[in-house]
């Protein structure tokens, strides 16, 4: 029986990264009339990323043998995957079963320069959405979750965001990018221009912490799904610990030890493993001083700018 690969997404989620977008996709799921990708990122659109560029502990994580996975029953979930075939992308969404909307969710798609209009011509018909938050706190995260993952053994964010800012090459995979993935305005007018804000839909991970409820609820109404459905937002996703001793977290990801304890662990050596070695999610340490008035200088212009177009004052993102 030959898989059904006519079938493609009409919504997708474009980022930004850290911004709330793995809560939104679990969230979103939840509801029995969406469908979406089973490789929660498959990044297809974003095709000006090389991925013969990525450093191996950023590429270490993603999903490696795509043409498997997609010619199998793809019941396992995989976070990530940088798939380059149209044939595959298409079978990623093969098990669809009459829901009425079908997406997925790629954060570089929101940086890319090109995946907006890549979208535009294979999915002309596509509602976007967009989750910005305060590109602030979206860089410190960002940099967190670096050291909780063990790819940067950079202990002085305000060094990281300087050598980031100078790496070469300063590309997504091999550069962190703290400071240009939140510079907002040329992404989102990128989706605005090419789709029409009718079809964009921007929410802000502000809004998602307080009132994470009614805002999934606003995005079941943009989808065109029962938007009576109520989903369980009282879990968030993907938040990062604060390593005790970051040598060693460092160690373990760049020898490839974690990501072996992370895939053979049992759940509760895994917890045991977490206490030991890290922080509690809430201790997450004030962002240096030296490093906010960096950011605030990089950021301002950006910010003014994306402010007027979507007519918001957002000058509290720069306080």
């Amino acid at each position: 029986m030959q898989s059904n690969t006519s079938i493609l997404p009409n919504f997708i989620v474009v980022g930004a990264n850290k911004g709330g977008t793995t809560s939104i996709y679990h969230y979103l799921r939840q509801h029995p009339e969406v469908y979406l990708s089973p490789v929660k990122e498959p990044h297809y659109f974003s095709k000006d990323i090389d991925v013969d560029l990525f450093k191996r502990e950023f590429a270490q994580n993603k999903l490696q043998d795509i043409e498997k996975y997609v010619n199998g029953d793809m019941s396992e979930e995989y976070h990530a995957a940088f798939i380059r075939d149209e044939t595959q992308y298409r079978k990623l969404f093969k098990n669809v079963k009459g829901e009425r909307a079908i997406g997925e969710l790629s954060t570089s798609y929101l940086y890319s320069t090109v995946a907006a209009s890549e979208i535009k011509k294979l999915v002309p018909i596509c509602k976007i959405i967009i989750c910005l938050r305060n590109p602030i706190d979206r860089a410190y995260s960002h940099y967190r979750m670096n050291l909780w993952t063990g790819n940067s053994n950079e202990f002085d964010f305000h060094k990281a965001l300087l050598d980031d800012f100078n790496h070469d090459p300063k590309v997504w995979g091999n550069a962190h990018l703290y400071t240009e993935i939140g510079m907002y305005y040329q992404q989102v007018k990128r989706y605005l221009d090419a789709f029409g804000a009718e079809n964009v839909k921007i929410i802000f991970t502000e809004d998602m912490k307080k009132n994470a409820s009614g805002v999934i609820k606003e995005l079941y109404n943009f989808i065109g799904v029962d938007s009576s459905f109520v989903a369980d937002t009282s879990k968030q996703y993907n938040e990062v610990y604060t390593p005790k001793y970051k040598n060693l977290t460092w160690f373990l990801n760049k020898s490839g030890i974690r990501p072996l304890m992370k895939k053979f662990s049992p759940r509760f050596i895994k917890n045991i493993i977490v206490k030991a070695l890290y922080k509690g999610k809430s201790d997450k340490g004030e962002i240096p001083a030296a490093a906010k008035q960096f950011l605030k200088e990089k950021l301002q212009a950006d910010v003014t700018q994306l402010g007027l177009l979507l007519n918001k004052d957002l000058s509290n993102w720069l306080k």
